[in-house]
């Protein structure tokens, strides 16, 4: 495969925005995140002696923060101070009150326009200029440490400071700058938050587990010769190397088996003049149904047409969801791995280059910039059919969240080999709802066919990924004086400096087992090697 038909299939194989992506397999759906209620502290007024917990009250809308025990008066009860977080399937939450909502109450917490006040209130906006749903939605960032920020979404939207945060010598709550001023009365801790409601969430994932079936249309136009089906069907669901069974069964370590069935010379009919993927996909439906095979009894649908001109694209999937179309590349598996990625939520993946570098130190900041279609280790973003990162890979749930650990402090730490025993992932937390992750990995043919020499397998993989409803990553490049990203891992003896973290780590050795580290939270220097 070239590096220019890789480019052009990464620009342009999102689904477009008025189709309405199908969503099988784990499609998020309002779900409670914790069993029942649970109380929400302050790490600041813990510290204190102060009473932690988020509460309301009776008579009026005021949330606050105070006692976690009741005193059990009419007009005090432990119900006031019990939340549960509802996913809402976006990347966001609702935070419900246990006593508002059994007094048929407003019980979500809300934010305001104009004002940094929060309140208890109807979870549902009206949908006019000063109150919006997105009010009411919040994101839980975890630090790493037992505690989680809690960001608001309009907030966030309107570019104003997104935290839920308390005060000094009182009890108010309100949404402010996530970032402390490091004041006498300014303190990070006055936005950490901790809850089994937030525990329970867990890394945010879309299982795709188990046995799927896909039905594989080979179709043509009337006017094309049928293409040859014996390498469509060995490029989907063919045995051994190179499929996208066999990918998938690989990148999973065997959690994810894909089987089906295969539909070979199918007319869709005259060609038509312009491309349209709800139109091909009816087309390619109505013609397995006329042959007695109903496509709505099967996980994923994919199909491969003859090559039109007027289809932009190499392949097309729904994000996430259960079809692809192949603009006449079916034979050709990497298309697939990379559609596929997109059925199971994960974006184009992008690449931070040319940061600043001083000697062995590399550090992330707003002076990287951005390029799309060079991870050379990412099928979503340039790398051909290597496997799927670390990232990806929990968010499918094929890695237990055991494995994926987030750093909340300073010290050494023991990188596993991706696809093997121990830690697969690193993350720290970034403050702005993204982390950076970790992840080495070594030569596991047939798809991560590398050498033992190359770069990409002797240092550890930084990425910046943006986790909820979908998967973002962008590459660190952490040698960046080079002008290529195949040498993009953080090298033995290097430092990456992430500011937006206020982290750093050191690789002092790698091996075949895996990767040595130090790692600083809270600081740019990491403990020597």
């Amino acid at each position: 495969m070239t590096a220019a038909l890789l480019a052009v299939l990464s620009m342009v194989s999102f689904a477009p925005a008025s189709a309405a992506p199908e969503q099988r397999d784990g499609g998020s759906s309002t779900s409670v995140l914790a069993a029942g209620y649970a109380l929400t502290e302050n790490k600041y007024r813990a510290d204190a002696g102060l009473g932690t917990c988020l509460r309301t009250f009776s008579g009026n809308d005021t949330v606050q923060v105070g006692d976690c025990a009741a005193t059990g008066t009419p007009t005090d009860f432990t119900s006031m101070r019990q939340w549960q977080a509802v996913d809402q399937g976006n990347g966001y939450v609702l935070l419900q009150n246990k006593y508002r909502t059994d007094a048929g109450l407003g019980s979500c917490l809300r934010t305001f326009s104009g004002s940094a006040d929060v309140r208890a209130g109807a979870c549902a906006g009206t949908g006019t200029p000063t109150d919006y749903t997105s009010m009411r939605l919040w994101k839980t960032v975890d630090q790493g440490n037992g505690y989680v920020l809690l960001q608001s979404k309009y907030r966030a939207d309107a570019g104003l400071g997104t935290c839920l945060r308390t005060f000094s010598g009182n009890d108010t709550v309100q949404v402010g700058d996530c970032a402390a001023t490091g004041g006498a009365t300014d303190y990070t801790s006055m936005r950490l938050w901790d809850s089994a409601a937030f525990a329970a969430e867990g890394w945010p994932t879309r299982p795709v587990i188990g046995q799927k079936r896909a039905l594989v249309i080979a179709t043509h136009w009337n006017d094309a010769t049928p293409a040859d089906p014996a390498p469509i069907r060995q490029a989907t669901l063919g045995d051994g190397y190179a499929s996208l069974r066999s990918y998938l069964q690989e990148v999973s370590g065997g959690a994810l088996d894909l089987t089906g069935d295969m539909l070979e010379d199918v007319d869709l009919g005259a060609r038509p003049a312009a491309c349209d993927s709800g139109a091909i996909r009816s087309s390619a439906r109505a013609a397995a149904l006329a042959r007695g095979v109903n496509p709505d009894t099967y996980d994923y649908l994919l199909v491969d047409i003859s090559r039109h001109s007027a289809c932009a694209f190499e392949g097309l999937a729904s994000q996430p969801g259960n079809w692809i179309i192949s603009n006449g590349v079916g034979h050709k598996t990497w298309m697939w791995t990379h559609e596929f990625g997109h059925n199971l939520g994960f974006q184009h993946s992008a690449t931070l280059k040319n940061c600043p570098t001083a000697g062995t130190v590399t550090r992330v900041n707003g002076s990287c910039t951005q390029a799309g279609g060079d991870d050379p280790t990412d099928t979503m973003g340039g790398g051909g059919m290597h496997l799927y990162p670390v990232s990806y890979r929990q968010f499918a749930g094929w890695i237990p969240d055991a494995q994926v650990v987030g750093i909340g402090s300073t010290g050494s730490y023991s990188l596993g080999v991706l696809g093997e025993s121990g830690t697969q992932e690193y993350r720290i937390a970034r403050g702005d709802g993204t982390y950076l992750s970790l992840e080495f990995r070594r030569p596991t043919p047939p798809y991560d066919a590398y050498t033992d020499s190359d770069p990409l397998v002797n240092g550890v993989i930084a990425r910046i990924v943006t986790s909820g409803a979908t998967m973002h990553n962008r590459l660190v490049d952490a040698t960046p004086a080079t002008t290529t990203t195949a040498d993009a891992p953080l090298a033995a003896g290097r430092t990456l400096v992430d500011e937006i973290a206020d982290a750093a780590v050191t690789v002092c050795s790698v091996t075949a087992q895996g990767a040595n580290l130090r790692v600083a939270v809270g600081g740019t220097t990491p403990p020597a090697c």
